[in-house]
């Protein structure tokens, strides 16, 4: 007969793992998109600002609490798209630079923040190659966010951390798009649930060997 001391070790080792499982971070800029995706990874949500003046207090008050085994960063695109010719100082600076500033911001956040041994997964919108026309800025900044996830993969490595990234076309897909069409009829896929799987896949013990990497949760659109 299983001892009592022995029934209530297994039964805290479960529940421990469970709360690990369950402990989520996710660091987001405010979308709709980005609080399905909380749902969706039951993760606690926390806004960056809106504004740029902020992001030094926000990082430095972020970077202060709690670690968490699991982070989630998703900085979505604002802007609409336009053409490059067509793209001014201010909309560059609005649509590029200032995206590129919250994306290093969260990521040291999302450093900071990950317990050793942990994981990081950063999620990206990127327009696919064949619909990237008017997405100029965007495209930038989705290399910008995938080049920062491979350095802070290099750096945080020593610690145990993984840190991947997961991009996605959800929010930056035309509603016709040209010919090929997409490999999957649920093309472009959505946060709460291509996205979210996707996440949900680098964030498992099973990618203990995945880091560095960017995973195209697009629906085959990429190819």
């Amino acid at each position: 007969m299983e001892s009592a001391k022995r029934r209530k070790g297994r039964s805290g080792s479960r529940r421990s793992s469970a709360r690990t499982h369950a402990e989520a971070l996710l660091l987001a800029g405010d979308a709709p998109e980005t609080r399905a995706l909380a749902a969706a990874l039951s993760a606690e949500w926390r806004a960056a600002p809106a504004s740029l003046d902020a992001l030094e207090e926000w990082r430095a008050r972020e970077s202060a609490g709690a670690t968490c085994a699991r982070v989630v960063v998703a900085m979505p695109a604002r802007e609409p798209a336009g053409a490059l010719r067509e793209t001014d100082a201010g909309a560059w600076f609005a649509r590029a630079e200032e995206p590129i500033a919250r994306w290093a911001f969260a990521l040291g956040v999302a450093a900071a923040r990950c317990a050793d041994g942990g994981a990081i997964v950063a999620v990206v919108d990127r327009p696919a190659p064949l619909d990237c026309a008017g997405f100029a800025p965007e495209a930038a900044v989705a290399d910008a966010a995938c080049a920062l996830v491979r350095s802070l993969a290099r750096s945080e490595g020593a610690r145990g951390v993984r840190v991947n990234a997961i991009v996605t076309s959800a929010r930056l897909a035309p509603s016709q798009p040209i010919a090929p069409a997409p490999a999957l009829a649920s093309f472009p896929g959505t946060y709460e649930q291509e996205v979210a799987g996707a996440v949900r896949l680098l964030l498992a013990a099973d990618a203990s060997g995945v880091t560095g990497q960017a995973l195209a949760a697009d629906c085959g659109r990429s190819w």
